[in-house]
């Protein structure tokens, strides 16, 4: 299976997050791509204005630090454009 490109995987976590917020680890799992790759590509997002990561100093299920994505304005109109390019 090739890799896929940092296009596919953005196009992914947008439409992930078009559900609502999501941990790093969710999305590391409905991805299905590395917890870098998800943190690394979120990061690109957020500098684009299309996603907001938040640090949460205590996940309320594990107790953890984690990070919660969520998506901005600008995000859905970029996944409607991604839509509308692979369509």
């Amino acid at each position: 299976m090739p890799k896929r490109s940092s296009y596919e995987v953005d196009k992914k976590i947008l439409m992930v997050l078009k559900e609502g917020p999501v941990t790093y680890a969710k999305l590391e799992r409905k991805v299905n791509t590395g917890f870098r790759t998800i943190k690394s590509r979120c990061e690109h997002l957020e500098t684009l204005g299309s996603v907001k990561v938040k640090k949460i100093d205590r996940h309320p299920a594990t107790g953890r630090p984690s990070f919660e994505v969520s998506i901005t304005g600008a995000g859905m109109e970029a996944l409607k454009r991604f839509k509308e390019r692979s369509a």
